[in-house]
């Protein structure tokens, strides 16, 4: 059986994402600018990462961390914070006042990393290349479990592609 494609705007998308009630598993093609030094870069501005992966998006951060202390054994009484990238206007969508941009939060399991590529002027490209250039990611977490849930978050206009409910749209 052939999935359904449909073509839709950002701002079907967006509409799709708000009304996502319960938590889901969707596969997700994003192209995003990776976060880069400026100086001394050759690739600044012109490297493109291309990732494909099964998203987990509609799930309680807070909820979720709590599940998986009381799984490894612990008091469930972690409190999520205020979140730094938007504030939640619907489960999985959050917006920027200051960015004007909406975000998709998803999280990702060990079993269902995105798989990436870079392309650097319409070709792909090592990582090992530029890897110097990129802005290192910091691994601090205020959960006290060993298995940490880490929430992300992509600008839904970095979305190319989305799957959810048996649909594949392709976002124009």
């Amino acid at each position: 059986m052939k999935k359904e494609t449909k073509k839709i705007t950002h701002e079907e998308l967006l509409v799709l994402l708000m009304n996502v009630e319960k938590p889901t598993f969707t596969n997700v093609v994003s192209e995003v600018f990776p976060k880069m030094n400026k100086t001394g870069n050759p690739y600044f501005g012109k490297l493109v990462k291309k990732s494909k992966g099964n998203y987990f998006i509609g799930g309680s951060y807070e909820d979720m961390v709590n599940k998986r202390m009381k799984t490894e054994g612990m008091e469930p009484t972690f409190e999520s914070k205020e979140c730094s990238v938007g504030t939640h206007i619907s489960k999985c969508v959050q917006y920027n006042e200051n960015t004007k941009k909406h975000y998709l939060q998803y999280f990702t399991f060990e079993t269902s990393k995105p798989k990436s590529t870079f392309e650097f002027e319409g070709n792909e490209i090592d990582k090992q290349l530029f890897e110097s250039f990129m802005v290192k990611k910091s691994e601090k977490s205020r959960q006290p479990q060993d298995n940490k849930h880490q929430p992300q978050s992509l600008t839904t206009t970095n979305i190319k592609e989305i799957t959810l409910e048996g649909v594949h749209y392709e976002v124009e």
